[in-house]
């Protein structure tokens, strides 16, 4: 016997802010049928629970000030949790306005010694920090 569609979207947003794809992909691991699955949806999204912008701009937030991640990273992985692009451009939009940068990529750094520039520049790269930012931030610390 199936259970709640509902409530098993309550269960897996308990754990963490999930992007609407996230939800729909679950609840349809779960074998419910679209119908149940659009209309589960709906009701979460009218009570709050799912709402992309405020996914969105809390997954950037965290990336940035919590892991140290650059935007690229951050943008490619909220494509791969099914964020729209203007969504995530939006949000980008307004975390960046909100942070300082160069303050990111210094604390990305971290205790790391100076004396390989270019393993700290791929790093930092692979982190999703553009290599304009990378540069002038090593410039100011080398």
């Amino acid at each position: 016997m199936k259970s709640d569609p509902v409530g098993d979207a309550l269960r897996y947003l308990k754990f963490r802010l999930r992007s609407a794809r996230e939800v729909q992909e679950y609840l349809s691991r779960r074998q419910y049928e679209q119908d149940e699955i659009a209309e589960t949806m709906k009701k979460l999204e009218e009570q709050g629970l799912i709402n992309d912008e405020r996914f969105a701009g809390i997954y950037i937030s965290d990336g940035l000030n919590v892991h140290y991640k650059g935007p690229f990273r951050l943008k490619m992985e909220l494509l791969e949790l099914g964020v729209a692009e203007e969504t995530i451009e939006a949000a980008m939009n307004r975390e960046m306005k909100e942070c300082d940068l160069k303050e990111i990529i210094k604390r990305a750094i971290g205790n790391a010694r100076a004396e390989d520039a270019e393993k700290l520049k791929r790093k930092l790269f692979r982190k999703g920090f553009s290599i304009g930012s990378i540069d002038e931030v090593l410039r100011e610390i080398l």
